[in-house]
């Protein structure tokens, strides 16, 4: 038995290692066995490490291994001693990742396929560009939401205790945080008609309040159709008058929007005729601020949607005239009956009739009240009052809808309400949509109309407008920089850009032009990379291989935003220079004159503080940012609540440090009311040159005129000339003598004019310095003489001057400060005052709280010019002035007034004198009380030039020499 076995007891003959090895494949499965055989490779190839032979000194040995040896290199390690921090702080704290945008880390999904939008984005007929524009709360963002909701599959919660507005393109948290839209959100969108097919539409949501006017500037400059949503109940406001201004001043289409029809119905409870009474006075409120017959406003003409995000509704009279043909089978054309839903047209005994036998009596036979109110009546009341297994019989057997679930009529009444008449109206897109297609013009339609005031170029025989009006993406690139958006993170800004023609690529190259180039200054152009083109969808963006003509998007690029000011020009870089020529920057119809004084808390931050003030020049596209001679830096904005953002933003997005605000202070400007009392004649430094000049009002007409750019100093002198002597009666003299205007060449309220006669004086010398004479006039009227404010509505005219022929003795250097120095002696001898601005208050209360607000304003020298009842409400509008300087805390003081019962705008009005003589120095101020009404001129005055670091006061003494001084006390005309 032994000699059958060998040493280590194996049968002698047999392989015992290989039946090991055939069970255990046996075992596990091929793809095991291959693991397993690639470990143990790796084990064979792992080196087998030196030995150290040498001798290793005791100090030299590591007793215990490295902190990166125990840790991977990606682990941070700190290394603390006890006690280094409060108990109440982490001794490794986590990382401070702010985030003041919301955004989605992944794209959504939709019903739609965002390759396939891209790809119509090439087609320009198929685009719309929107604006949505609106008074504040009349319910822009939540129809956007709409929108978004039936074009995205997004979680909805449909508990009513949970239930918060979506507000998709409120996505800055102080948006969210504040419940108010702040900046103007871009999201486009594919979108379907009434008919099937689809549009890809570009909407801005602009802001509602009247703060942020500015960002409804830059929406309306991207856009090429205003859709104006006017609250069927409050009817026009005043940023609906804006936006309407906004829109005639840009040549942009309109359409109109009644938001919130179920406030009628829920809220006022108006039965289904004065509920179309009430609609009806809306429009004709609307066509009356408009008072154009082109932009008239129908419901027949195909321009007027009403919406109501409450019911999840939108709808036309063409999109309910498709309604019932559908489901009643007529054969009538949807046009056809979509015009007999509309005005006095009325439903009698079968048949469609516009003159009934008894007006009266078939009033409530109107066709709109009969074929679309009295439906959403009744679903709105079965639905809140009828049992959910009633209700189903209701909705499937009277309304042939068929698309709600069973388990759907166990809804909260809120949400179920929004899910049947959603399902009976149709999709809210699709209404929408349809008017935009017919109603909204194209890019490629649109696009000389759209840009034909904005363009600084020749608009007639221009390759640049020729490629603009084919709108053809494979043109030469045109394109213009709206604003800056920021990032997520606010480390960085993207360019929102509007694509007039070519296509702008990723990984291109681009001619970027600045707010100040033109032919002669050309130094204000950049060579740019754009790295990457997105399409913005609210909260998230689509990355895209470019954007092509008419489309809006934004873009990215290395250094675009340090270039970039706010607005900006983009040509391809093949266009040769002498063809370039940048579109307007943006220009906003109310002035800002809210002003604070901020620096930073501690000096060293200087330099984070300034990149910060620069940061929001560029985000808040309205705002301006000077420096002061004080060396103070000075922030002016439209209001208290566009304040109190852009410092919010400068403390927390943009500088991270401490800041120093001032008290809330306005902007000034200086006038005055008679014409120069005596005429001084002013010198040069060098005594070789003089001039005399007087200044004047102004007729109030022509500075109106001159505000809103109705004259422009680009026009010919002989057409300048003309429209002066036909429309302010000026003789031919005076109208041929107008050399500028200033402080600045538009928008300018004050006129320089050469009154001089040729026989008296060498016109040939006065003309050959007349650039720096025109100089010196724009900076007298950039600071006046009484606090350095910018001057208003004065008609300075040369009376005189001797210049030297000699061009050294008559430098431009002399001439400059000669000419400021003789603006300022006219002014103090013409009974200067000092102007402020003034805001329009416009607040909705019920009339019980009316005689509050009267005695209200009174405290803060304001005063109500007008209160009117809101038709078929217990509401009243009124309309009152208040100055901007005693304007700070309005708002909130107002609402604490009326328990939250009105709301209230500011906007800027006017410029009024402010009460008081600014040269009187013997009035009365008492020391830290409100001065007297009488002395408030004074008292503004010296508190502003004590803020700007100036002298003592205002005089006529550093104008003029030692003995004209002596001449003017003697006289009288000086204390």
């Amino acid at each position: 038995m032994d000699a059958e076995y060998d040493e280590f007891g194996n049968i002698i003959g047999e392989s015992g290692g290989e039946s090991d090895l055939s069970s255990l494949e046996l075992v596990g499965s091929e793809k095991e066995g291959e693991q397993r055989e690639e470990e143990l490779e790796r084990e064979e190839e792992v080196p087998i490490p030196n030995r150290r032979t040498d001798i290793i000194l005791p100090e030299d040995k590591a007793y215990y291994p490295s902190v990166s040896e125990v840790f991977d290199g990606d682990v941070q390690t700190i290394i603390a001693t006890s006690d280094a921090k409060d108990i109440s702080q982490p001794i490794v704290e986590p990382p401070n990742e702010e985030i003041f945008k919301v955004e989605e880390r992944e794209l959504p999904p939709t019903v739609y396929s965002k390759e396939y939008m891209w790809s119509l984005l090439k087609v320009p007929s198929k685009i719309r560009n929107v604006a949505i524009c609106g008074n504040l709360h009349s319910g822009k963002t939540s129809f956007v939401d709409m929108l978004v909701q039936e074009t995205h599959q997004l979680k909805q919660d449909t508990d009513s205790k949970n239930y918060k507005p979506l507000r998709y393109t409120d996505n800055q948290t102080l948006e969210i945080d504040r419940g108010v839209s702040i900046r103007a959100s871009t999201i486009t969108l594919l979108l379907p008609n009434l008919g099937g097919s689809s549009l890809v539409c570009n909407i801005v949501d602009s802001p509602g309040h009247t703060n942020f006017v500015d960002e409804v500037v830059a929406a309306v400059r991207l856009a090429d159709v205003v859709v104006l949503v006017v609250d069927v109940v409050e009817g026009v406001t005043k940023a609906t008058e804006i936006a309407i201004e906004l829109a005639l001043n840009t040549n942009t289409s309109m359409c109109l929007m009644l938001s919130k029809i179920d406030r009628l119905i829920l809220e006022l409870r108006l039965p289904p005729l004065d509920a179309y009474y009430k609609i009806r006075r809306t429009i004709d409120q609307v066509n009356e601020v408009i008072s154009d017959q082109k932009s008239t406003f129908s419901p027949i003409l195909g321009n007027v949607c009403f919406e109501s995000s409450a019911f999840n509704i939108c709808f036309t009279l063409k999109s309910f005239a498709k309604l019932y043909i559908e489901r009643r089978h007529l054969e009538v054309a949807e046009e056809l009956l979509a015009k007999e839903l509309w005005g006095n047209v009325y439903f009698l005994k079968g048949k469609f009739t516009s003159k009934p036998d008894n007006v009266i009596a078939s009033a409530p036979a109107r066709t709109f009240v009969k074929f679309i109110l009295d439906p959403l009546y009744k679903i709105v009341t079965q639905t809140l009052t009828m049992n959910p297994k009633d209700l189903e019989t209701f909705v499937r057997n009277q309304l042939g809808v068929l698309s709600i679930r069973h388990p759907e009529f166990k809804l909260d009444p809120q949400h179920l309400l929004k899910r049947v008449l959603s399902a009976f109206v149709g999709p809210a897109t699709s209404a929408f949509a349809d008017m935009l297609q017919y109603k909204a013009p194209s890019p490629d339609t649109n696009g000389p109309n759209k840009v034909g005031k904005l363009y600084l170029g020749p608009t007639t025989d221009s390759n640049i407008m020729k490629c603009i009006a084919d709108c053809d993406a494979c043109g030469p690139l045109v394109a213009y920089v709206s604003r800056l958006v920021n990032s997520s993170d606010g480390s960085r800004f993207y360019a929102e850009v509007r694509v007039l023609s070519g296509t702008l690529k990723e990984s291109s190259s681009v001619k970027l032009l600045g707010e100040s180039y033109s032919q002669e200054f050309s130094e204000d152009m950049k060579i740019q990379d754009i790295r990457r083109t997105f399409l913005e969808c609210g909260r998230y963006r689509i990355r895209v291989g470019g954007l092509p003509a008419g489309s809006v998007g934004i873009i990215s690029g290395h250094g675009i935003d340090s270039f970039i000011t706010k607005t900006a020009t983009i040509y391809d870089a093949k266009i040769p220079d002498e063809e370039m020529y940048i579109f307007k920057p943006l220009e906003s119809i109310l002035q800002p004159v809210f002003k604070v004084a901020v620096q930073p808390l501690n000096p060293s931050d200087l330099t984070k503080f300034i990149e910060g003030l620069k940061n929001c020049n560029k985000s808040y596209v309205g705002c301006e940012i000077k420096v002061e001679e004080g060396g103070e830096h000075a922030i002016i904005g439209y209001g208290e609540l566009y304040m109190d953002c852009l410092l919010g933003d400068l403390r927390k997005l943009y500088t991270k440090i401490d800041i120093r605000v001032s008290d809330p202070l306005t902007r000034f400007a200086e006038t005055c009311i008679d014409m120069s009392a005596v005429q001084l004649n002013s010198e040069s430094n060098n005594k070789k040159n003089s001039i005399t000049i007087i200044a004047e009002p102004l007729d109030p007409e022509i500075s109106v005129d001159l505000e809103k750019g109705t004259i422009s100093s680009q026009l010919p002198a002989r057409q300048l000339s003309k429209f002066f002597r036909q429309k302010y009666g000026w003789d031919a003299l005076a109208a041929r003598s107008i050399w500028a205007f200033g402080p600045v060449e538009s928008h300018s309220t004050c006129i320089l004019c050469d009154d001089t006669l040729a026989g008296d004086v060498d016109k040939d010398s006065i003309v050959a310095v007349k650039e720096a004479i025109v100089q010196g006039f724009k900076w007298a009227a950039r600071e006046g003489p009484l606090c350095n404010e910018p001057i208003r509505d004065i008609r300075f005219r040369i009376i005189d001057a001797d210049i030297s022929s000699s061009n050294i003795e008559a430098n431009s250097a002399q001439i400059i400060q000669m000419v400021r120095n003789a603006c300022h002696s006219a002014i103090m001898t013409a009974t200067p005052r000092l102007l402020e601005p003034v805001y329009e208050i416009e607040i909705f209360c019920p009339r019980i709280v009316v005689n509050k607000l009267t005695t209200f304003l009174d405290k803060r020298r304001g005063s109500i010019i007008s209160k009117a009842p809101l038709e078929g409400t217990q509401l009243y509008r009124v309309i009152g002035t208040v100055p901007v300087i005693d304007s700070v805390g309005l708002e909130t003081d107002v609402r604490l007034l009326t328990q939250g019962k009105a709301m209230c705008q500011l906007i800027f009005n006017r410029w009024q004198v402010v009460p008081g003589d600014p040269m009187n120095g013997s009035c009365y101020i008492p020391l830290l009380k409100p001065a007297p009404l009488n002395s408030l001129a004074r008292d503004f005055t010296m508190k502003t030039r004590k803020r700007k670091g100036l002298d003592n006061g205002p005089s006529i003494q550093k104008y003029v020499t030692e003995e004209t001084w002596t001449k003017l006390k003697s006289a009288g005309l000086f204390d």
